[in-house]
Parts: C-alpha cells; structure tokens; sequence
C-alpha cells in the first residue's frame, strides 16, 4: 500500500487525566458507595479549599460543547457518557476557568432552561474582545439580547443567549471609572462605597507586570502533546514565528505565553503551582518525564522534574496560607 502522505503529522497519543478535585471526589464517592470510606487515605481526603464553580445542564450536551468551542474558544478537557448515550459530565476551560456540564436528567431534577422556559441567571464572561466574540456567537448560533456597548461602569458589554437556553453577558474593560465618576454618570442610582472594590479591578495594568512570556523546547509540537496533557494547556496549531522560529501560542491561561524552538534562547526555570504535588509527580513520570529530587521549603513542597525533553521545570504545592 501506498505511505499515508498525513503520516508526517501524526502526534503522539496522550492519555488526558482528569481534573485533580475531581478525580478525588469521584473517587471519594465510589468509596462511599462501596462502603470502603473507612480505607480512603488522608491524599485522598476531599479538598478543604472553598471554591465556587459553573455546572450547566444543556439539552444536546455534545452539541454545546461544540457551541462553546466555537463561539468562546472553549477547550473539552474530559467527557462521561452513559449507557444511555447522555453525557453525565463534561468539563471544558473557558478564558482559564473550569466549566462543567451535563445533559438533561430529569429522573433526578436536572433539568436545563429549555424545559423550565427560561433561567435567572446569567454568565458574566470577560474576553478579550466584545465585538467579535458576540459576532462569532451568533454566527455559531446565539441569539443576540442587547448588542456590544460602552457602559458608563468602563466595560463594553453585550449579551446573549446560547441554543440551550443559557444567558452570557461578555465583557471587556475599556477604562478605569472611580466611584464619583460612576455616580455622575448614572445619577438614577446610588453607587455606595461598596463599588470601590469593583472600581479598582478595571485601573490600567502596572508598567512590568507580567503579560506575556516565551518557554523554549526542541520539538515544539512534542512540548504541546507533554504539557497538554500534564497541565491541559491548550496549544493553537504550530507555525513560523517572526525570526523563522516555530511558535505556538497557549491561549487558555489567565497569562498568555507561547513556546518555541529557539534552543539558543532558552527559557527562563519555572515553578507551576499544583494543588497536588504526589499525584502531578506520578503524572510527569507517566508522560515520560522525570521528577529529579523533591525538596520542602517554608513555602510549601517543590519538585524539580524534567520533561519528555530534557527542559527542566518545577512543581510547586503552596503550603496552607501561603
């Protein structure tokens, strides 16, 4: 047989291993549901940290992941299918959070805003750019509610609802308002001291904070399939930088960086913070990394591992208050 001319572009096939939190839930739950609760170890323990996080129902959940991949450039990180062909749950990243979904399942009450006829809530999503997110919505099928405009808070605001029944309303900060200069621009309300902390969120970014950086490895698309699948950083399709170099950029994180082949400007040593150490260690090792020595400081516990490649990086679990 002829060779496969799309051989060249085959990637290596990494497993992806699901969200910490909820590998440990999960498996806290099938512990109890077995009855083997008592055997469960202190790691294995539910997390103590609060968080709130978003779970939609959605009639049609494959559909919507596909929705939201378009319209917001969400990445699918993890999908549960039953027997029954419903997706029991779903997680996907959006602008750096985690979103998890589900279809409709309402033996046990969840139902999603198609079969109740509406929802109260709405998803308050900030990106990078109103108009063409709320265009490329409506282009994957959306309904526009109120079109993108300046707000007198300093946000250009628009919103939507998406094909199932949920309400966005995307946002992007425009300008810093104080407190007086929110009062006189909306004399119909009374804008309390309160606001002040909402106010100071939208002030100009400090001159030398970080907002971008380059990480270096040989093989750029090697490096994409390891850390994709160590730490579900979503990779946009490798191509020539501006000095010739290959370059891809990571577009799911709260700081946006990208990664080349320039081995002759090498990256500067990074410490990536983990909720779990143990269990991110077994996960390098896994994709073929190495974990080189482990060490505790007053700031928590470190592992200094190597990847697939031999670019030296660390793992850092914070200690509690830290």
């Amino acid at each position: 047989m002829p060779a496969d001319p799309l051989e060249a572009l085959r990637q290596p096939v990494v497993p992806i291993a699901p969200r910490q939190d909820f590998a440990v839930e999960l498996r806290a739950r099938m512990a109890d549901a077995l009855g083997l609760a008592a055997t469960r170890s202190a790691s294995s323990a539910r997390p103590a940290v609060a968080a709130l996080s978003v779970y939609l129902c959605v009639r049609g959940a494959p559909a919507a992941i596909d929705f939201y991949r378009v319209a917001f450039g969400a990445v699918e990180t993890m999908r549960m299918t039953g027997d029954d062909g419903r997706v029991g749950h779903a997680e996907i990243t959006l602008e750096g959070m985690t979103v998890m979904l589900s279809d409709e399942h309402p033996e046990i009450g969840v139902v999603s805003p198609e079969t109740l006829g509406g929802t109260p809530v709405s998803l308050y999503l900030h990106v990078a750019d109103v108009d063409a997110t709320y265009a490329r919505a409506l282009a994957a099928g959306a309904t526009g509610e109120r079109p993108p405009a300046d707000q007198f808070h300093g946000n250009r605001n628009a919103s939507l609802r998406d094909p199932f029944g949920h309400r966005w309303m995307i946002t992007q900060p425009i300008e810093a308002v104080s407190v007086e200069e929110m009062a006189r621009r909306a004399p119909d309300y009374t804008v309390t001291a309160e606001a002040q902390a909402a106010a100071t969120n939208l002030l100009p970014t400090p001159i030398g904070q970080l907002g971008y950086f380059t990480l270096s490895a040989p093989d750029v698309a090697r490096a994409a399939a390891f850390y994709g699948a160590l730490f579900g950083w979503h990779f946009e399709p490798p191509g020539p930088g501006s000095t010739g170099r290959t370059y891809s950029h990571v577009d799911n994180t709260s700081v946006p960086f990208g990664i080349h082949d320039a081995m002759d400007d090498p990256s500067p040593h990074h410490y990536y913070r983990v909720d779990d150490l143990q269990a991110m260690m077994v996960r390098v090792r896994e994709l073929g990394g190495e974990v080189l020595s482990v060490d505790e400081y007053a700031s928590g516990g470190s592992a200094r591992c190597r990847d697939d490649q031999g670019v030296e990086f660390d793992l850092w679990q914070a200690a509690p208050g830290y």
